[in-house]
Formats: structure tokens, C-alpha cells, sequence
């Protein structure tokens, strides 16, 4: 680890220490694995997880949440969101992420209150704030803290970190939430939502690293790493067939392959 990564790694230690007790909002994701870890390490059982499910995640990565908890030994509790109740979210509207942000905060904090945490922490880090992330300023509204972004910590630095503590998912691939999958103004139905699960799974199973499957109306337009391009499109038949079984009529590879948050770019470009 290089000086200057060193400094801010022992600054994310001060940020968390001097939460005094805290509560992990945590999804499996890299950034959060990290997060749970040296916060356990900085305040012992002063610290927590809280995995918030809902059919926007899907069960594979549900699924790889529970079971690095287990490994890692993090104390875990899981939550239940029932996000596609809320009519104005369903609807799908551009604010959604703020809509579930506040859903998700009421639900962290009910639970810090519950156990006694002091503070509530997420995974967000300083690469984040270049993006499109319509749910910070709603999170910081809500009380969350972000000892990353405190600390300046980026992305490479947390992959960093976690090949320090020897963390095999170091070079795990982003994830994000089944509706990004769905264009603003189309409805979150929880059938799509599961539809574009299992055809993500067939994707996995086939070999891709890195999967979207975004769905315009009856068209699937996956996106996958460059890396598995070949491979997914030898396997084209036997995946175009998983996708006719599951109700779309086109299926079709992205030449541009996966984008991060490739569905506002394309609102955003219209």
C-alpha cells in the first residue's frame, strides 16, 4: 500500500472510530465488505450490519451477502423492504432512488435504534460522488455518514484494502438494483423484475463476469464485460431460447457491452 493510500486508510479508521458505535448499511458489494470489516476491527461489537432485501435484489446476490457475512463472521441482520407497495415508486419515476433511499434510511434507523447504534454508515465513496447518484443527498439528509468519502478513500483504494485483509471478492464486479434494468416511466411489475433475474442467472451460468439485461418493452438488450462477449455469443442459441421461455420476443448483445448506469446516460441523451 502506497503513503498517501496508507494516510487515507488510517483516516477511515479515525472517521469510524469517532462514530463511536455503527450501524453498516451492507449489500455484499465490495465497498460495503470493506466497510463492515474495518469498522469491526476499529470498534469491535460496537458494529453491525443491516441487509435490507426486496425484489429489487436479486437472490444471487442476496444470496453471496449472507453467505461473506457468514464467512467474515459479521454480526447480520436482515431486513425486509417493501419498497413496490409505494405506488409513486412503482411507477418508476426518475426519483426512485431517492424514493427507496428514504425507505431504506427509515429502515437502518430503526434498526441502529433497536440495537443501540449510534451512527449509520453506507459504502459510498469519493469516485461516487462524480456519478449519477440521486440518493446521496437524500442519504445525508437522513443521517447517514460516509466514512470513505470522509476519508477520501476511492475505489482502487478499497479493493486495495481488501487484498490487504485478504478478501477474495476484492475484484468483485459493481452490482446495482434490478430497476435499473427498467427506462424511467416503466412500471416496476414484481414479474419483470423476476423475469430479468433469472435471465441475468442464465447469463452467469453461461460464463459472463459482468451482466445488465435491460428490457425495452419486449426487447432484452444485455449487456455483459468484454471478456465474455465471445463466449455468450457462441452460446447465443441456447441463451436466445432462455430468454424466448421467459416472455421476450428480441433478445439482443449490446456491441458496446456493459455501461454503468447505462439507462440514465440514454434519458439523458435523448
Amino acid at each position: 500500500m502506497t503513503e498517501r493510500r496508507q494516510e487515507r486508510y488510517t483516516r477511515l479508521r479515525a472517521a469510524i472510530r469517532d462514530k463511536k458505535s455503527l450501524l453498516v448499511s451492507y449489500s455484499g458489494g465490495i465497498d460495503s465488505i470493506v466497510l463492515a470489516i474495518v469498522a469491526r476491527e476499529v470498534l469491535g461489537k460496537n458494529t453491525a450490519c443491516c441487509l435490507i432485501t426486496s425484489p429489487l435484489l436479486p437472490l444471487r446476490e442476496e444470496k453471496a451477502a449472507r453467505d461473506i457475512a457468514a464467512r467474515e463472521e459479521l454480526q447480520l441482520v436482515v431486513k425486509k423492504s417493501d419498497i413496490l407497495i409505494d405506488p409513486e415508486f412503482r411507477m418508476n419515476p426518475k426519483n426512485r432512488c431517492t424514493i427507496c433511499k428514504k425507505e431504506s434510511a427509515w429502515i437502518l434507523r430503526k434498526v441502529a435504534d433497536e440495537q443501540g447504534f449510534v451512527s449509520i454508515a453506507d459504502g459510498t465513496n469519493a469516485d461516487d460522488l462524480t456519478g449519477y447518484r440521486p440518493g446521496y443527498q437524500t442519504g445525508l439528509a437522513a443521517g447517514i455518514t460516509h466514512p470513505f468519502v470522509e476519508a477520501g478513500i476511492t475505489k482502487d483504494d478499497i479493493r486495495a484494502i481488501a487484498k490487504m485483509h485478504g478478501i477474495p471478492e476484492y475484484a468483485k464486479p459493481s452490482a446495482s438494483c434490478l430497476a435499473t434494468r427498467i427506462p424511467y416511466g416503466d412500471c416496476l411489475e414484481p414479474e419483470l423484475l423476476a423475469r430479468i433475474a433469472r435471465a441475468e442467472e442464465a447469463l452467469y451460468v453461461a460464463g459472463a463476469k459482468q451482466v445488465r439485461v435491460r428490457v425495452h418493452g419486449d426487447v432484452a438488450r444485455i449487456e455483459i464485460d468484454p471478456e465474455s462477449a465471445e463466449r455468450i455469443f457462441v452460446l447465443r442459441d441456447a441463451i436466445s431460447r432462455a430468454f424466448h421461455t421467459l416472455g421476450f420476443r428480441h433478445v439482443a448483445l449490446d456491441l458496446d457491452g456493459f455501461k454503468s448506469g447505462s439507462m440514465d446516460y440514454n434519458e439523458s441523451n435523448l
